[in-house]
């Protein structure tokens, strides 16, 4: 009886799954099959390449070093806050600063670092690191009671609970957190480069547009595109897949 109910319900989520898996290869390949035919048909015959490269290389730079600042930071307050007693009155605290307008925050950033590649990079970080503390606070707030009194049982006592208990519940969280985050993070860069004109694919996009919807922007838009969407299959579906079946309660 059991096989009769799992059966067709493992079935049918693969079968969603596969869909999902071909109808996001299916757009990507008829975006990149639209980049190539506009290349070969000569409307990108006036970008410049090398310049476009230079500013999507400088924005994924920034946005990596933002991440992993963000990321670290994210992780260790997460985990500290959850740990302590004190959870239920940082967690309404930690809420407030939330819900503050990030982009209202640049004069801030600009007046202590100036119009420079490190203010694009802390502004980025106060962005990206919401998601991931949240993601990781709210994983181990709603853990199971069983699984911390087992934890206890096998010795994850005092500051042991952290990498072994509270590190690997949280991760599946920490990856939903950082998918999320990043989706932040390219707003965010690329929004202070705009508004800054420090070097980057902002800049780039802001110049571009200037005269109206051109090659160059159009270009640039589909190479950001093909970047985010390779990321997300090659580095968060993987990652998300495994941690699924390594840290599933």
């Amino acid at each position: 009886m059991i096989r009769s109910i799992t059966h067709p319900q493992t079935r049918a989520w693969h079968r969603a799954h596969l869909l999902r898996h071909r109808r996001m290869w299916l757009i990507m390949a008829g975006v990149i099959g639209a980049v190539l035919l506009l290349t070969f048909s000569g409307y990108f015959g006036e970008v410049a390449w090398l310049t476009l490269c230079d500013a999507v290389l400088r924005t994924t730079y920034r946005l990596a070093i933002a991440y992993s600042i963000a990321l670290v930071l994210g992780a260790l307050m997460a985990l500290v806050v959850g740990w302590s007693p004190f959870s239920d009155i940082l967690f309404p605290f930690f809420d407030i600063l939330q819900n503050l307008p990030s982009f209202a925050l640049i004069p801030f950033f600009i007046y202590f670092f100036g119009f420079t590649s490190n203010m694009i990079i802390l502004f980025a970080v106060s962005s990206i690191i919401w998601p991931i503390l949240f993601a990781i606070l709210t994983a181990i707030k709603s853990a199971h009671k069983d699984l911390s009194d087992a934890a206890t049982i096998f010795g994850a006592k005092g500051w042991r609970r952290i990498p072994y208990y509270l590190a690997p519940l949280s991760f599946p969280a920490m990856l939903t957190g950082s998918i999320v985050g990043i989706a932040i993070g390219w707003e965010a860069v690329i929004g202070a480069e705009i508004i800054t004109n420090v070097a980057g694919f902002g800049d780039f996009i802001k110049e571009a547009g200037a005269s109206g919807i051109s090659q160059a922007l159009v270009a640039g838009t589909l190479v950001i595109l093909i970047i985010v969407f390779v990321i997300n299959r090659l580095v968060w579906a993987p990652l998300l897949t495994e941690s699924s079946k390594r840290y599933a309660e």
